[in-house]
Order: C-alpha cells, then structure tokens, then sequence
C-alpha cells in the first residue's frame, strides 16, 4: 500500500493528516496511560512517543493512539482525514490499510525489541521523512 499511496503522489494540509500511533509504543512501566489522550504523555523520553509527539506539534498534524485496528480504522475514516500515517507492526498495516482503501495511507513499521506489543520503538526518522512526503508544500 505504501507503493501506491507514493504512486499517486498524495499531499494533504497538516490537518487533514492523521498519525496513528500503536499503544505499544508507550513504555509499559509508564503511569501515565495515553490510550484515550496522547496529549497525556508528559514526554519524559522513556519511549519515542515523546519524540512522535514533538514531530505532530511541529509540523500541527493531528495524533491518536488506536489500541486496536478496528479503533484505527474508525479514526481514519473520519470525513477530515485526507491521509494516514500509521506506525504499527507489518500486519496492523497491511490490515488497517486495506480496510481504509482507497483513503490514502503510509506507514512506518515499528520495532519490536521486546517481542510484540510490549515497549516497541521506531525510527523518528522515517516518521519525519514520511509527514514530509504527505504533507503538501
């Protein structure tokens, strides 16, 4: 899917961009829980969603954190979202971007150090690279 949302070369405002970011992306011994409000975290660089957070205030794109793929795919279909980028594992993608097609959709797969859905992490870099080629200039 990301092959062919870069084919037809998809640009959106900042806020018709949605970032959807996997609970398991939290560090686990974390009190603060950012499931219903990511806006919680208080970014104390323990796990990268500090640094995701700084890139969505960056750039103003709006960020969630989809517990699920049937949350994701509920978030993503909202009238407002023209686009999604989506950090998840290999098969969350591949599900939530076939579930939302034909709304455009990149993602980023993360990390999993620690096996799957406990403290995964992911390259702040390629998100950055990823908003960047989404976002019109």
């Amino acid at each position: 899917m990301n092959a062919v949302t870069r084919a037809r070369r998809t640009r959106c405002r900042p806020e018709e961009l949605l970032m959807l970011l996997p609970s398991c992306l939290q560090n686990s011994h974390c009190e603060r829980k950012i499931t219903r409000d990511v806006q919680e975290c208080r970014r104390c660089g323990r796990c990268k969603v500090k640094d995701v957070l700084d890139l969505a205030d960056r750039y103003g794109v709006r960020c969630a954190v989809a517990t699920g793929g049937r949350l994701a795919v509920e978030l993503a279909r909202d009238r407002g979202v023209k686009a999604v980028l989506a950090i998840a594992c290999e098969k969350e993608l591949r599900e939530g971007m076939a579930a939302i097609f034909p709304k455009p959709a990149l993602g980023v797969i993360n990390a999993r150090p620690n096996g799957p859905c406990t403290d995964t992490d992911v390259d702040v870099a390629e998100v950055e690279k990823t908003i960047r080629r989404l976002l019109r200039r």
